[in-house]
């Protein structure tokens, strides 16, 4: 699945000379911050619900083989919509924030055509694919699996419209709502005896539902917009961004994607490492999540930037780096201290082989965590063609990893590969970034984040050490890990006056308990005497 507020505070990144144009842009980030952040944990909550009932129940073997046709579905989506997507993000993006919506009207019914068509013949291709090539014990899921691919490549369309018309709160609807019908049709598949072919009913079901509740708002609002004829010029621009983006679809596939399950299906004949993989990667991607959140909610306005004061634009790149950096850290190095535990506790004995892939993938994750600013400056730029030359690189370092490593080594060898890729990627991506374009990193706040991380990972792997059980480990590690990065992160000031502000405005975004609470934290975090003394 994919990824009661008030107030004109929000957000704001950086004091900005028109203080008309700031406020709107703090509040549209922040209310997107929230409503992204919603979604986030929905798709957590669902994930750790499903994967963990679906893995104890149907056992690695045959979750291997479900898994990979889920896979193939799912990136036939993505590579068949020719770029459709990101290129209705950008061009609808760029012109609601120029105001003019009549373009940004007739981009979305342009691109909702096309991908409606390409749905519907990959799809029919697919069903064809799954009667001849697919074990017939896997057939009728595979089956349904193929036929959720028609909703679920239309809904990239308004999904990305409702992210360029910076509302994410449409999309987290449709999520919530997928989420519910996916988590209520697997609880009838595993509890009934339906199993997989359940299980991708319910996929198909959430996917349609989600489509639905996504694409209603979108045609609703375009029901006031003068209908224009798309230009020629905008059309041709279009044309050739969707053809790079393409290019750069099938290299996040490789690099990103899991693309390391087809080389485990070939170079492995034990079925469990696909598993083992799948499983790692879909909880270690989730919470990664979690940090790309405000890095997620500020991508719309990046966007819409573009087309309104780029210099904001890389302003905002440079403060959405550090904020990024800071939940991802922690985040991610905490859940590979606890990677023992967690697996023995969540999927039991036959998921033991996981636990080294699970550290890997959750440490070699935080590069991807922390790519999002970058990567939305450069698309909103343009600048493709650089993206496009590293990423083959990237690619090429990903699968020769994998022929070497897969045939030894299997899912741990895959998620070595995989991340050396994605940390390769990560770098020449912002290595461009900070050379071509007046983007900086704060290091000293880099440095003092890694200070308070490394702090709360000894705590954490000291008590992971203990002889407890699994599950004590756990209930131990996690709120000790919280509570020494919160205390080492005030001590050594990792957040600053700015920072203070930033996050005293956002409560005002929250319903006042949660606000009332999330007040206290900042207060603890940043007290106000250190807040002036830092000032001064």
């Amino acid at each position: 699945m994919t990824t009661p507020f008030n107030s004109e505070a929000a957000l704001s990144l950086l004091p900005i000379p028109v203080q008309t144009v700031a406020h709107s842009n703090a509040k549209v980030i922040g209310r997107n911050f929230i409503f992204m952040g919603l979604e986030v944990v929905i798709t957590l909550v669902c994930t750790l619900l499903t994967t963990v009932a679906i893995a104890r129940v149907i056992g690695p073997s045959r979750l291997g083989y479900f898994n990979l046709i889920f896979w193939l579905t799912s990136i036939t989506c993505s590579v068949g919509s020719l770029g459709i997507p990101l290129t209705t993000f950008k061009y609808m993006g760029e012109f609601l924030g120029g105001g003019k919506k009549e373009l940004a009207r007739a981009v979305f019914f342009y691109n909702l055509r096309a991908q409606t068509v390409i749905a519907c013949v990959l799809t029919a291709i697919g069903m064809i694919a799954a009667f001849i090539l697919v074990d017939p014990e896997y057939r009728v899921c595979s089956i349904l699996l193929v036929l959720s691919m028609v909703p679920n490549m239309i809904t990239f369309v308004p999904s990305q419209a409702n992210s360029a018309a910076e509302d994410s709160a449409l999309n987290t609807r449709g999520a919530f709502v997928g989420a519910i019908v996916y988590v209520v049709a697997v609880a009838a598949s595993l509890l009934l005896g339906w199993n997989l072919v359940g299980i991708a009913a319910g996929v198909l079901l959430y996917r349609t539902a989600e489509l639905a509740v996504k694409t209603v708002p979108v045609l609703n609002s375009m029901k006031s917009v003068s209908r224009v004829t798309l230009p020629r010029e905008i059309r041709k621009r279009m044309f050739s961004f969707s053809g790079l983006s393409t290019g750069l679809m099938i290299l996040q596939i490789v690099i990103w994607d899991r693309s390391d399950i087809i080389f485990l299906k070939l170079l492995q004949p034990d079925i469990r490492q696909l598993a083992f993989f799948s499983v790692c990667f879909s909880v270690s991607d989730r919470l990664m999540r979690m940090p790309q959140t405000f890095a997620n909610a500020l991508s719309a306005t990046q966007m819409a930037e573009y087309g309104r004061d780029k210099e904001r634009l890389f302003r905002m790149t440079s403060k959405a780096s550090t904020y990024v950096l800071l939940g991802a850290l922690p985040i991610l190095i905490g859940l590979a201290c606890i990677g023992g535990p967690f697996v023995r506790v969540m999927y039991g004995p036959q998921y033991l082989p996981a636990i080294p892939v699970f550290i890997v993938v959750a440490l070699l994750s935080i590069p991807r965590a922390i790519l999002t600013p970058a990567q939305t400056l450069l698309y909103s730029a343009e600048d493709l063609g650089f993206v496009l030359k590293w990423g083959c690189m990237a690619a090429a370092i990903n699968v020769l990893l994998d022929l070497a490593l897969i045939p030894g080594y299997g899912a741990l060898g895959a998620a070595w590969a995989n991340g050396v890729a994605q940390t390769f990627a990560a770098i020449t991506i912002w290595g461009r970034v900070l050379v071509r374009y007046p983007v900086r990193i704060n290091l000293p706040v880099l440095l003092r984040l890694s200070a308070a991380t490394f702090a709360m990972a000894a705590v954490v792997l000291g008590i992971v050490a203990t002889p407890f059980n699994p599950l004590m480990k756990l209930i131990a590690a996690v709120p000790a890990g919280v509570i020494v990065f919160l205390v080492t992160s005030r001590m050594l000031a990792v957040l600053q006056k700015d920072d203070r502000r930033r996050l005293l405005q956002l409560s005002a975004l929250l319903p006042a308990p949660v606000g009332s609470s999330f007040n206290r934290l900042v207060d603890f975090l940043v007290p106000q005497t250190q807040a002036v003394e830092v000032s001064r």
